[in-house]
């Protein structure tokens, strides 16, 4: 019996709120892209090699530690709020000149923010907390959450709406239900949304890329 191909994840996010979810949700998505299509069997390894530097970094600081993160991961996700997905982009390019044993690079940006994700499953809030109230929940549909880009005071900015919907859970520090959050989400629910399609069709290139589809 053939030995399992490993795959090695690497993220570099934007701070740390945005490690547990994000992490979780990778890892889950690859595993089930594998499992369907993958060449030959793969076993992704978990957790996610990550950095203590963030996207919000000066550039030389953030494009050094994606360069030593990608020496020792196959497949790397730079982690950007869409409206910094260009900024990213200058980190791909650089990537780009590293040796083909190194990771290729993938941009994951959500429309707004990892929140508008995180809120994207309405069922998955409430099975993680019972106590959640949807009534504080705007979006009816999965495809809402990306709809415009309210300030911070909004009453629709992804952070203020989350906060509301878990007020009575008394839930307020993204580490204790993120992680849980990313296992729970339904997939194909995330799917709907643009930012994730997106995603979804650049980590398949770097998959292709490295050939593991």
């Amino acid at each position: 019996m053939s030995r399992a191909r490993l795959l090695r994840p690497g993220l570099l996010v934007e701070g740390p709120s945005d490690l547990p979810f994000l992490e979780r949700l990778i890892i889950r998505q690859l595993e089930e892209t594998l499992h369907a299509r993958a060449l030959k069997a793969t076993e992704v390894l978990a957790p996610c090699q990550t950095s203590s530097v963030y996207t919000t970094a000066a550039p030389k600081l953030l494009l050094a530690a994606a360069q030593e993160l990608a020496s020792r991961c196959d497949v790397l996700f730079v982690h950007r709020d869409h409206k910094e997905v260009p900024d990213a982009g200058v980190v791909l390019e650089a990537l780009s000149q590293l040796p083909k044993s190194a990771a290729v690079p993938v941009v994951l940006g959500p429309k707004v923010m990892t929140e508008s994700w995180v809120l994207a499953d309405r069922d998955a809030l409430v099975r993680v907390q019972p106590a959640a109230d949807l009534s504080a929940h705007p979006h009816l549909q999965p495809e809402d959450v990306e709809q415009g880009n309210p300030a911070p005071a909004h009453p629709a900015h992804p952070k203020r709406v989350l906060a509301n919907v878990l007020k009575k859970a008394r839930r307020s520090d993204p580490g204790d239900y993120f992680a849980r959050l990313a296992d729970e989400v339904d997939l194909s629910v995330l799917g709907k949304l643009s930012s994730y399609q997106r995603w979804l069709a650049d980590t398949d290139e770097a998959l292709k890329r490295k050939k593991y589809l």
